[in-house]
Parts: structure tokens; C-alpha cells; sequence
């Protein structure tokens, strides 16, 4: 399904289910675009570099669903959403523009509930590190 347009996937649903994950997608795709709208102009306000040129870039390859930018600018959080195997499309074209890609990938897991009781607190984590701390001084 990667390969054909974003535009004819709903076509592509064989499954009432399967196209309400589809219209979901879409709809994704479309308010991001429109954030990107919004963001892009707040980054022209304060004066930061535009990233148009390399988000229109990552959302013409194939298999990429989202691209944006976290923050107002700066290049240092631009991301992009990726379907499939399609991750490496954009690492290479991001590489050729010189474009660090750091990769993420869901948990195959899913979501996960975990019990509060394998929570450190922070008097916990504090007291955890202060141990190591005296372990590490006295026998190392």
C-alpha cells in the first residue's frame, strides 16, 4: 500500500476496520499539515531558519505519513512519520542533505501498563544514587 498515493488508500481498504484506520491516518496527515502551517509562521516571526524545503522534501518520500518540526525552528527537531520499512528512504535523502536521521521505532509490545510499585520515586532515585556514588568512591 506504501506505494501507491496517500490519496488512494481509502480505496485500497478491504475491511470496514481497516479503513477506519486509514481515514485516522488521513486525518493525521492533514491537521499536521495544517500545524505545519502555523508553525512555519511562527518561526518567520521570531526569525529562525525555514525547514519548508526539507519537510516538502520528506513528505514527497514514499512511505513517509508526518514531517514537521517540534519547536519554532532551528533544525534541531525536525521529524518525520514513517510507515513500513520506508525509515531508510528518508535517511538516505536526509544524509544527501547533510540531515542527521535519528531513528525510532514503536515498541512491538504496544502500549504497556506497568505497576506503579517499579516507579522509583525521587527520594529513591536519590538515595539509589548516592549509593552508588559511595560504592563507586570506596571500591574502585
Amino acid at each position: 500500500m506504501l506505494k501507491i498515493q496517500f490519496s488512494q488508500w481509502i480505496e485500497q481498504a478491504s475491511e470496514p476496520n481497516k479503513e477506519a484506520v486509514i481515514k485516522a491516518l488521513l486525518s493525521a496527515k492533514e491537521a499536521m499539515l495544517g500545524i505545519r502551517y502555523h508553525m512555519r509562521l511562527m518561526g518567520e516571526a521570531a526569525g529562525v531558519p525555514n525547514h519548508k524545503q526539507l519537510l516538502d522534501v520528506t513528505l514527497n518520500i514514499e512511505g513517509v505519513l508526518l514531517a514537521g518540526v517540534l519547536g519554532a525552528g532551528g533544525f534541531d527537531a525536525v521529524f518525520a512519520v514513517t510507515l513500513g520499512d520506508s525509515s531508510s528512504n528518508v535517511t538516505k535523502t536526509w544524509s544527501s542533505l547533510n540531515v542527521l536521521a535519528l531513528l525510532v521505532k514503536e515498541d512491538p509490545c504496544g502500549i504497556s501498563l506497568e505497576s506503579v510499585e517499579k516507579v522509583l520515586t525521587l527520594e529513591q532515585m536519590k538515595s539509589l544514587q548516592l549509593y552508588l556514588q559511595f560504592i563507586l568512591n570506596n571500591l574502585l
